[in-house]
């Protein structure tokens, strides 16, 4: 079989990846953080060696930063429904895919300001356009990486300087390019990077994530509340 569907899910996994998965399974699959048996605390350090790894591809300082999800979809909207309140502005472009365009034009209907800067036939984007579209009352810009349809990357390593400069959050959807290009979440200005966990992570279905910089969790209220004890 020839698989060119890369772009929605990576297609067959690295063997080691079947084998680490069967051996998890086997040997201990119990709950992480909610006993204190062997088996689970045995998880718990599986799921705590796998923050630091992504903590440590994309340069985040503190793996307990990193928030695992079922996918970057949910990662998205715990960051636009976490974030932004009826009167904020939020930018974002043209080129973006459902998981960040829906959400947004939902909250725009219950009093969200949003700018879409428009890219180019190429499905490139400028940064002034970002730049010019900020107002005071901007809370996030919100821009995906690269698209899964042209393959075009986004400059978001300029827009993070831009969004750092005039104070405003900015967050990447990395879905397409965690594990394939350089994200260095300090060096470009990242606030919040979402990513998926199947693509070019090579990672099982059902798995994602958001990572969040110093500061950002002061402003982000949780999508879903429950998990492990009373005040975690």
């Amino acid at each position: 079989m020839i698989y060119l569907d890369n772009a929605a899910t990576s297609f067959p996994k690295p063997e080691v990846v079947y084998q680490v998965m069967d051996d998890f399974l086997r040997r201990c699959s119990a709950s992480p953080g909610r006993s204190a048996h062997r088996l689970s605390i045995e998880a718990g350090r599986v799921v705590y060696e796998a923050r630091e790894s992504l903590a440590r591809l994309f340069n985040l300082a503190d793996p307990l930063r990193v928030v695992f999800t079922k996918n970057v979809t949910e990662a998205l909207n715990l960051v636009l429904n976490g974030i932004l309140r009826p009167g904020d502005h939020v930018i974002t472009s043209s080129m973006e895919h459902n998981s960040v365009i829906r959400p947004l034009r939902s909250l725009e209907e219950r009093g969200v300001a949003l700018t879409v800067a428009q890219c180019t036939t190429a499905g490139f984007l400028e940064p002034d356009q970002v730049e010019s579209a900020i107002r005071s009352h901007t809370r996030l810009i919100v821009l995906t990486h690269a698209s899964n349809v042209a393959g075009t990357l986004l400059p978001v390593a300029e827009i993070g300087t831009i969004a750092r400069k005039h104070g405003v959050l900015f967050c990447v959807d990395a879905a397409q390019t965690a594990g394939a290009f350089s994200l260095d979440m300090a060096s470009m200005n990242v606030d919040l990077l979402a990513f998926t966990g199947h693509k070019s992570l090579f990672g099982p279905p059902g798995t994602g994530g958001l990572c969040i910089a110093p500061g950002a969790e002061d402003v982000l209220a949780p999508l879903i509340r429950g998990g492990t004890g009373s005040r975690s």
